[in-house]
């Protein structure tokens, strides 16, 4: 009978049994980290950076320099150095002007080579001065891929089903009944490209926007609105 009056409602109000877990209680990613510095070179007007990675364990490369392009483009190139020479370069679309200043290396493709981390923020004023670029360097066998989104969130990854594959959190913002709310979407790096893993685990999840440090769900969303909020790749989403 219980069964049977769930399946009522169910039909009824389009979401009932309340199944979602915040990804904050699954395992965490443990990084190792460095400091990005910049470079000071009167003859570059664009801002430099250097990740060294000599002294990480894991890496087939020894530093990755990422340099701003011509202001009004908007873009930067990436370089990847071995033994002292470019073995390989990406065009990216952003600038790092304002890069926080740590790169957080970890495993996300689980191919036993350490990959990139690192986040930039954006100028915008308002909710939208939480906004930041993640940029992720993936190694491939032998080159990377770059993949990059705008984000609300600065969350760490966490691998949700102990795959060893993290789950890649996306965080977009929405709002219902004059509430804001913060959307959270899951994907992994699957086959060089990120793949919504969201369904899976009964996301997209919504909190609400005074509850963020907390993280408190919003269980009161119906499930059919909930759902016009996932998102088959966060915002403005970039790979190369």
């Amino acid at each position: 009978m219980p069964r049977l009056l769930l399946l009522i409602c169910t039909l009824l109000f389009g979401s009932t049994v309340f199944s979602q877990t915040l990804f904050t209680k699954s395992k965490p990613i443990v990084y190792t980290k460095a400091t990005i510095t910049t470079i000071k070179d009167t003859s570059v007007k664009l801002k430099v950076i250097k990740i060294d990675l000599k002294a990480q364990k894991g890496f087939n490369i020894d530093s990755v320099v990422v340099m701003e392009q011509k202001a009004r483009l908007e873009e930067s190139l990436i370089f990847f150095y071995k033994d002292n020479k470019v073995v390989q370069k990406i065009l990216v679309p952003f600038w790092i002007k304002n890069v926080i200043p740590i790169a957080e290396f970890a495993d996300f493709n689980k191919d036993g080579i350490p990959d990139i981390k690192f986040r930039i923020r954006t100028i915008e004023k308002g909710a939208t001065a939480l906004l930041n670029y993640k940029v992720f360097l993936i190694s491939q066998i032998s080159k990377y891929r770059v993949l990059s989104f705008v984000d609300f969130s600065s969350e760490k990854e966490y691998d949700i089903n102990r795959d060893g594959i993290p789950e890649i959190i996306g965080c977009s913002t929405t709002n219902y009944n004059g509430k804001n709310y913060w959307v959270f979407n899951l994907y992994n790096w699957v086959n060089n490209t990120l793949q919504t893993v969201s369904k899976t685990y009964d996301y997209p999840i919504w909190t609400m926007v005074d509850n963020k440090t907390n993280k408190v769900i919003a269980k009161d969303i119906p499930a059919d609105i909930r759902m016009t909020t996932l998102r088959a790749f966060p915002n403005e989403y970039f790979v190369k």
